[in-house]
């Protein structure tokens, strides 16, 4: 791969070939982050060539293994003798950012713009500056990229994305739309769209049903689904499910799955997994172990996971991405199982035609919600989500309030979905709770500008800065252990919480969650109707602040809701998982049956 694309990565990838006026940078970067090295590599060590071509192949930790102090120490003297070497300066950066080695891929790229102000080096330095929670900084440089090269979507795409982290979406919306418009042929692009729309302050289930099925039409047309299925129509055998996602690892979705790859009964099913990891570690690993049969997909073209899927004579395909980042949604559409359903990963319908379930139960969407979905949807009984909370989680702690004598409102929800609209209703509940206080926990906290925009959201609707804290990124425990200082949790709106919501319940704090018409805005209500709270959800705004100050006013019933949520949740569907599993092996046993009669 060092000189020559292979045909399948060729097809697979599409690229931008950039040239400067020195003539440095002709390295071609594909839009997963994947590069060729300068031609001709000879001077180059045969590691560096070595851990590009493994990158390529999603194998990080032998990248990092080959990418070793020895191999770095020899590049940068490359370096040194030619310092006008800023394509090979771009390989090692690029390497360093794929291996996490962010300190190391910001020196170089800065190097580079010391001498080629070029778009691509700025969009890589913006994203090195978000990973490092300098969100402010990030979006400074992938404007400097966008008005070096303004037609270029990639980085049109990648400032929207930046936009809506921070908290302004319509903007960022408006620039994707932009992006999309210059690539329409992007289906992954076209996909990250979608998903963000989430973060709009307003969603409207028409539009957003609109927006899927054409991404469905243009990019997965019925016309693809021409494989042909020689799967035995016998309807009390075991059936072989597939499950396929790029989250099996240290991501929220792994939380809910895993509790339904422990429940499969293996009489009934014979599972296997699908995995587009891009970083594996050690929950891929623990996941392995579980299944029947685990396959790594990553790295390899629609056609040759198709030929697998039916070499493994897959009956009925779960895929649980739908339109979030490394999907295989093109993959599907060619219907390499005779069955297919989408699950858990996106809050919408997939918009295929190829796809023939959705699993939902009948509070996230209400049966009217059909006429916004290509699937049929599935109603999963007592909620559609199963949850494994952590073995690090420490104990429910005592109530905070108790002991500050002022009550601590909470979210820990990701920044995207923190906008003027939510902070206006916390305002207003924060100015019904006299001496209340607010704890906002992101992903990282580093940023102080974007500390004092939030601050300043805050002071315009007369609550002071002394009353709001925020709170960075933590290892689990200490994550858990954060919600030991929250009496209430606030959920956003309209995209609800989700991992968050599952996380404050089990750590004893009560959700206040406002309902919407959406899926998004109807987890919440799914939640805690499961657990047996729903008296938390609240369908309008002023019923939010309402049951939020309610709550707050009776420390003593709080504490006493604080201490038995844990043992609630714990007895209830949400933490069952051979009784979740029971439910979908009986609609996946129901769907079967379906696909024998009409074959």
């Amino acid at each position: 791969m060092s000189q020559n694309l292979n045909g399948k990565m060729r097809q697979s990838c599409e690229r931008m070939q950039t040239e400067t006026k020195q003539g440095r940078l002709k390295t071609l970067i594909f839009k997963d982050g994947n590069l060729h090295l300068p031609s001709p590599t000879g001077a180059l060590p045969q590691s560096l060539i070595e851990a590009n071509e493994a990158v390529a192949s999603g194998r990080i930790e032998e990248a990092t293994r080959l990418l070793n102090d020895k191999v770095e120490q020899a590049v940068l003297e490359i370096i040194a003798q030619d310092p006008l070497r800023t394509d090979i300066m771009l390989a090692l950066g690029m390497l360093f950012k794929q291996t996490k080695k962010i300190y190391k891929a910001k020196d170089l790229f800065e190097k580079i713009l010391q001498q080629e102000p070029h778009p691509l080096v700025y969009n890589e330095l913006a994203y090195i500056c978000r990973c490092m929670g300098h969100l402010s900084d990030a979006i400074k440089y992938q404007i400097k990229a966008v008005e070096a090269d303004p037609n270029n979507a990639e980085l049109l795409a990648n400032l929207a994305r930046m936009l809506i982290a921070a908290g302004n979406a319509q903007e960022g919306i408006n620039l994707f739309r932009k992006a999309v418009e210059i690539e329409p042929a992007n289906a992954a692009m076209h996909s990250n769209f979608l998903f963000n729309l989430h973060y709009l302050p307003n969603l409207d289930p028409q539009m957003l049903f609109a927006e899927h099925e054409r991404w469905g039409r243009i990019h997965a047309p019925v016309s693809l689904g021409q494989v042909s299925h020689s799967n035995v129509p016998d309807p009390d055998r075991r059936l072989r499910i597939g499950y396929i996602s790029p989250d099996f690892c240290s991501h929220p979705v792994a939380y809910f799955f895993e509790p339904l790859l422990d429940g499969h009964d293996p009489k009934v099913v014979e599972v296997f997994g699908y995995g587009n990891v891009r970083m594996p570690g050690e929950i891929t690993e623990r996941l392995k172990q579980k299944f029947d049969h685990y396959r790594n997909i990553r790295g390899l073209d629609d056609s040759t996971v198709v030929d697998m899927i039916q070499r493994d004579k897959i009956d009925i395909l779960v895929e649980l991405t739908g339109h979030t980042t490394d999907n295989r949604l093109l993959m599907m559409a060619h219907k390499p199982a005779p069955i297919q359903v989408t699950y858990l990963g996106s809050p919408d319908t997939t918009g295929m035609e190829a796809i023939d379930y959705r699993f939902t139960d009948a509070l996230a969407n209400p049966p009217e919600s059909q006429k916004f979905n290509t699937e049929e949807l599935v109603f999963l009984p007592d909620g559609f989500l199963c949850y494994k909370p952590s073995d690090s989680a420490p104990p429910v702690s005592s109530l905070p309030a108790s002991r500050n004598d002022f009550i601590t409102f909470g979210s820990f929800n990701s920044r995207s979905e923190i906008h003027p609209h939510i902070i206006k209703l916390w305002a207003r509940i924060l100015r019904a709770n006299r001496d209340s206080r607010i704890l906002l926990k992101f992903g990282v906290s580093t940023d102080r500008r974007m500390n004092r925009h939030y601050f300043s959201q805050f002071e315009q609707r007369g609550i002071s800065s002394s009353r709001v804290a925020i709170c960075g990124w933590k290892p689990m425990d200490e994550h858990l252990g954060l919600y030991g200082q929250a009496d209430i949790a606030l959920d956003t709106f309209p995209s609800n919480g989700f991992t968050t919501t599952c996380e404050a319940l089990w750590m004893g704090v009560p959700v206040i969650s406002q309902v919407g018409q959406c899926h998004a805005s109807r987890i919440g209500l799914s939640i805690l109707n499961t657990v047996g709270l729903g008296f938390l959800a609240a369908f309008t705004p002023d019923e939010y602040v309402a049951k939020a100050t309610a709550l707050a006013a009776n420390t003593q019933a709080l504490a006493k809701l604080r201490s038995s949520m844990r043992p609630l949740m714990k007895d209830s569907a949400l933490c069952d998982a051979n009784r979740f599993a029971r439910k979908a092996e009986a609609a996946y046993r129901k769907m079967w049956h379906r696909w024998i009669d009409s074959a």
